[in-house]
């Protein structure tokens, strides 16, 4: 790892999205996370999988700092966005370059979190202009185009309580991309959709795959994890248990946990 590193620090290949290095969480006595590594690479899809409680969702969100972690270090994009010194605490990026790091990733939840009092174009213009300080006329075009992409544009005037629970995870799909991030976190983006809204999403994250979109996608859709994926992570009790292509995870895990875990989600 260490001659991929230039003296200033940054990391040479500039292929390398994320990287995480040993990280850990606690939530009081409970470790929840127990030394989790992995590199994502530019363009490359990681799919992470594993029972609930295995730790995928805090994952993500210690990505981009919903969570603090308490040992090991993240770099994005070759700048890191915490590090540790190896004695004490970790030491996060300073407040400016932490808003830098974290506005080129675009997260997508769970839960739609609409802004209910917002209308669908609304919703997509309103980090852009807050945060970005974009002008509306600057980022309208670009919101029309990302609501053409996932389907939604003549829906641009509709109240999110007006939409499908799918509808509403493609506008949240949509609100992510008008900030134009680098990196995009899903943190199980079907899970609270019904099976037949379910299709819509996973067509358009397909879509955003195809266009080399680089996305870390905590799932328990196992086909979208064997089509889409890259790269395919198993945890299980805070920890990585295996990983690995598509097609070795799903054929040939080596690990007795994974093949359980497989055997029943497939059946």
């Amino acid at each position: 790892m260490e001659n991929m590193m230039s003296e200033n620090g940054k990391n040479e290949d500039s292929r390398l999205m994320l990287r995480v290095s040993d990280i850990r969480k606690n939530f009081g006595d409970l470790e929840v996370l127990k030394g989790i590594s992995f590199d994502v690479m530019r363009g490359e899809v990681l799919a992470i999988i594993g029972p609930s409680g295995s730790g995928k969702s805090t994952t993500l969100r210690c990505l981009n700092c919903l969570e603090k972690i308490d040992r090991g270090s993240i770099e994005v994009k070759g700048d890191y966005l915490v590090k540790d010194n190896g004695n004490g605490p970790v030491e996060y990026a300073p407040k400016q370059k932490m808003h830098e790091l974290l506005g080129s990733m675009g997260m997508v939840f769970q839960q739609f979190n609409l802004f209910p009092h917002m209308t669908v174009l609304e919703n997509l213009l309103e980090a852009p202009m807050q945060v970005k300080k974009m002008k509306r006329e600057e980022i309208e075009p670009i919101a029309a185009e990302l609501l053409k992409k996932v389907g939604l544009y003549e829906k641009r005037d509709v109240y999110p309580s007006k939409l499908s629970g799918g509808q509403q995870q493609r506008v949240a799909i949509a609100r992510a991309l008008a900030m134009n991030p680098d990196i995009m976190l899903f943190d199980e983006p079907t899970s609270a959709l019904d099976p037949e809204l379910t299709g819509e999403v996973l067509k358009t994250m397909r879509e955003l795959a195809a266009e080399h979109m680089t996305m870390v996608v905590v799932t328990h859709e196992m086909a979208f994890a064997r089509e889409v994926a890259n790269h395919v992570i198993f945890m299980a009790d805070g920890n990585i248990v295996e990983q690995g292509t598509p097609e070795k995870i799903f054929t040939a895990p080596s690990e007795e946990r994974t093949k359980s875990f497989l055997h029943h989600m497939l059946g």
